[in-house]
């Protein structure tokens, strides 16, 4: 049987399979978005006569939906324009390094904080009930400071630290003075869990990166007992990771002794 290739998808066409390869070409150029007659007509390049048969055929069959002159996916809604899944809004947003350097940030940490939840919840056995618990006193309070030193490009930042909960509690949280914006895209999130506590802040897509050093965060920590351990930062802390990202998204390195710092406050 005499076979030729299709200058538009390569694809070898014969009697038998150009009314499928047709039908195809069809579907691939409506998935996108609705289309009108001559949107397909120079998308598919197909003969006016064979398209107009085809639509029919896909419209008779239920693949196709024909409004307004348009012509659609059924079940794709007309009022949102789709790419590879993403609505066009949404596709914007994450092609701007900034916004999605922010949106990163910010779901690490909002997804971190949900896993520590589940995860905390199933691996803890119950203890036993024994009356009223006692709630421990809080006797006194210091603060410390997260402190950053000599960074290039500081857009975005997320910083784990670990202390003693049998000892202290988290009091306050406080966004440092580095960023000297008033108005970050995340101005401080803070989560505490146990003897882990999770701080982060991202500045907004207009914004440009940060350079030098200064205070991330000030943290006020109660104490129960005179004679308790000081909290520290740490790299990582079951599954939770310290980052410093750059305005392109780029983790910015990190001297355990240098760039990072909990100083404190006398």
């Amino acid at each position: 049987m005499p076979q030729i290739t299709c200058p538009n998808c390569g694809r070898t066409i014969n009697l038998e399979n150009r009314r499928e390869i047709d039908l195809d070409l069809i579907r691939n150029a409506a998935k996108r978005e609705p289309k009108t007659f001559t949107d397909l007509l120079h998308a598919t390049k197909l003969p006016r006569k064979t398209l107009s048969l085809r639509l029919k055929e896909l419209c008779g069959d239920g693949t196709l939906v024909k409004e307004e002159g348009m012509y659609r996916l059924n079940g794709i809604s007309p009022c949102i324009s789709v790419k590879s899944g993403i609505p066009s809004g949404l596709s914007r947003m994450l092609s701007d390094k900034k916004i999605r350097t922010g949106m990163m940030l910010s779901i690490f940490l909002l997804s971190s904080m949900a896993t520590g939840y589940v995860l905390a919840m199933f691996a803890t056995p119950p203890k036993p009930y024994n009356g009223t618990p006692k709630e421990p006193v809080v006797i006194g309070n210091f603060t410390m400071k997260l402190n950053v030193a000599d960074v290039k490009d500081l857009f975005g930042w997320q910083v784990v630290v670990s202390f003693n909960s049998e000892q202290l509690t988290v009091l306050e949280t406080k966004l440092g003075d580095f960023f000297t914006v008033d108005d970050p895209f995340i101005p401080l999130l803070s989560d505490t869990h146990g003897d882990r506590l999770l701080l982060a802040s991202c500045l907004k897509p207009d914004q440009t990166g940060y350079d030098g050093s200064g205070t991330l965060a000030t943290i006020i920590f109660g104490y129960y007992i005179e004679d308790y351990e000081l909290p520290q930062w740490v790299m990582e802390k079951e599954s939770y990771e310290t980052m410093l990202l750059d305005s392109t998204g780029t983790a910015i390195p990190i001297d355990p002794l240098e760039t990072l710092t909990l100083e404190l406050v006398e």
